[in-house]
């Protein structure tokens, strides 16, 4: 049997930056619009429905004076689907932050977040990627060790047709 710990790492990485919460998965309403709800009755009547987002807990939580905040959690989508692919249940990786100064913080979070992610797949999970790229043959991940960073001048540069 696979040990996933792909979980753990995510933890492992945010919990050195954020504080871990726990949202509640039954809640008075929706917690996301446009997504729908698995709803049920509950206590004398009243109807109640299974959370589809931590979202707005976890904003609370920043509002409340967290600056940075993750949680590892369920999450219930009671959509319609023509495909077998769907997901009505799954685990969400969930992390919100205060940006104290520039954008700059996120992107160092996430760019750390995504290279310790590639590297421990890459060092751990070395047989069974050797065992998929037999059977589906792919490229190996390629990524830098820093996120790369260009002024919005630079970004127009890149977009202009060349002359």
């Amino acid at each position: 049997m696979f040990k996933f710990d792909e979980e753990q790492k995510f933890r492992e990485y945010l919990s050195s930056k954020d504080i871990g919460i726990h949202t509640p998965k039954l809640i008075s309403g929706s917690s996301e619009g446009g997504a729908a709800v698995f709803n049920l009755e509950y206590k004398n009547g009243n109807c109640a429905c299974l959370a589809q987002s931590p979202q707005p807990h976890k904003q609370l939580a920043i509002c409340g004076g967290f600056r940075h905040v993750l949680e590892v959690g369920d999450v219930f989508r009671a959509e319609d689907s023509n495909t077998h692919m769907h997901l009505c249940e799954f685990v969400g990786l969930d992390a919100e932050m205060e940006i104290m100064r520039h954008y700059f913080e996120i992107c160092d979070i996430v760019d750390g977040l995504f290279v310790e992610l590639f590297r421990h797949l890459n060092e751990n999970w070395k047989m069974e990627l050797d065992a998929i790229n037999r059977q589906y043959p792919f490229e190996p991940v390629k990524y830098l060790e820093s996120i790369l960073r260009l002024s919005y001048e630079e970004g127009i540069q890149l977009l202009k047709p060349d002359v």
